[in-house]
């Protein structure tokens, strides 16, 4: 995982998203977002924001709660492509994708 400086956003995106997942969070003090996809990749330009957040804790809400942190993404930026997936911290329950993307991801919160 690289450094958080190096994500293709701007970095005034960057300080709205850490403290839009500190507020959404605040529920699963285990929880960590990774960005991944890519905006994490110098060498292409555009794309979707791409988020994992992974948690020990089970997230029984997890549709309305990505929803909202979508929905307060697109306020803030404008129209963008956001997919979230939550993943459970053990590596035995993560699917295969899950554990693709962990390797490219860049930790963004907290």
């Amino acid at each position: 995982m690289s450094d958080v400086s190096t994500i293709r956003l701007e970095q005034c995106h960057v300080e709205f998203l850490t403290d839009l997942f500190k507020a959404s969070l605040e529920e699963y003090p285990d929880a960590i977002v990774y960005l991944f996809g890519s905006r994490v990749d110098s060498m292409q330009r555009g794309g979707d924001l791409d988020f994992l957040i992974v948690s020990q804790e089970a997230v029984p809400h997890a549709y309305e709660l990505t929803k909202k942190i979508r929905i307060a993404i697109k306020d803030y930026l404008g129209d963008q492509i956001v997919d979230i997936l939550i993943a459970p911290s053990s590596i035995d329950e993560q699917t295969i994708f899950q554990r693709l993307a962990l390797l490219e991801a860049i930790r963004i919160w907290p």
